[in-house]
């Protein structure tokens, strides 16, 4: 019997048979190649900050052709930077000021980095017209290994400390972690990097994640954090999301996608948490800490607050 070899991405696979006394059958070989699950489709990237590169890599290791769109014409073009240079053959272009809208349209999916509101490049409309648009965020959570448990943190306040402390807990324990989203390195950077291993090779058990509500404004279908946390909600952002009510509403998108046996945590005794809670009530354990958790020092001794 002749067996043809299976092409997939840049490695050759050849099939083996494995005969036994009754019985033939196929061994099943696992492939390294990376995951080209966009090829043939055209990604638009808006916004080439840290996190709208980081998501432009990704996207060309998945296969996409991938335009790249800033309003900001003093940026230096996608092609010439040397960490896309191994990528770019499946096709790479930039567009910084002036652009025709039309080429958002025609995109298969549009990627939106945490700084550019919906309102820029008619995105909102794009949104309810059924477009597929994600978050930088939700992108990288369709490809990040479901073994990886995610922790995600938001808040007004304090994000990047709890964030930082819980990282260096779980390191401290011998858990291979990342730390990052809006904090460091975004999480499209990660889910690169394990995107390039073999299963077998890849360490990273969980993602710190910090979350600003930026992230959140596009509802997420693949973030979906094991324990979630809101810490606090004071007025801030407002120029963005115009009341206190949307805010805690963006913020709670957090909790959209968990359900049992996930854990949320929101802050105690927060009338505008408690509202946009309500629509998620039920989903997943909800606990609740107190409004101003974190670490203090008084004197000697080392307080960690988790509540009232």
């Amino acid at each position: 019997m002749k067996l043809r070899s299976l092409n997939y991405g840049h490695k050759t696979l050849p099939l083996k048979l494995i005969h036994s006394p009754n019985i033939t059958y196929f061994r099943t070989i696992q492939a390294c190649s990376p995951r080209q699950d966009l090829k043939g489709r055209t990604v638009a990237v808006v916004g080439l900050g840290k996190s709208g590169k980081a998501a432009a890599r990704l996207a060309l290791a998945r296969g996409a052709s991938v335009i790249g769109i800033d309003q900001n014409e003093k940026l230096s073009l996608l092609e010439e930077d040397p960490s896309f240079v191994t990528l770019a053959h499946t096709g790479l272009k930039t567009i910084l000021g002036d652009f025709d809208w039309k080429l958002l349209n025609d995109a298969d999916l549009v990627v939106v980095s945490p700084g550019v509101p919906l309102e820029n490049y008619s995105l909102s409309y794009l949104l309810q017209s059924g477009k597929r648009v994600m978050s930088e965020l939700d992108f990288a959570a369709e490809v990040l290994p479901k073994s990886v448990k995610i922790l995600a943190v938001t808040g007004s306040n304090g994000k990047s400390t709890v964030v930082t402390f819980a990282g260096q807990m779980l390191c401290h324990c011998g858990i291979d972690t990342f730390v990052g989203g809006n904090l460091g390195k975004p999480l499209s950077e990660v889910a690169f990097q394990c995107l390039k291993l073999p299963s077998e090779e890849r360490k990273l058990k969980v993602a710190v994640v910090e979350v600003s509500s930026y992230q959140m404004e596009i509802p997420c279908v693949y973030f979906c954090p094991s324990v979630a946390v809101v810490l606090n909600l004071t007025p801030d952002h407002l120029e963005r999301h115009k009341t206190m009510q949307c805010y805690a509403a963006t913020k709670c998108h957090l909790f959209s996608h968990m359900t049992n046996p996930k854990l949320g945590l929101l802050s105690f005794g927060n009338w505008h948490l408690d509202e946009a809670i309500r629509k998620y009530w039920n989903k997943f354990n909800l606990a609740w800490i107190g409004a101003f958790p974190g670490v203090k020092v008084r004197n000697t001794t080392l307080l960690v607050i988790i509540g009232k």
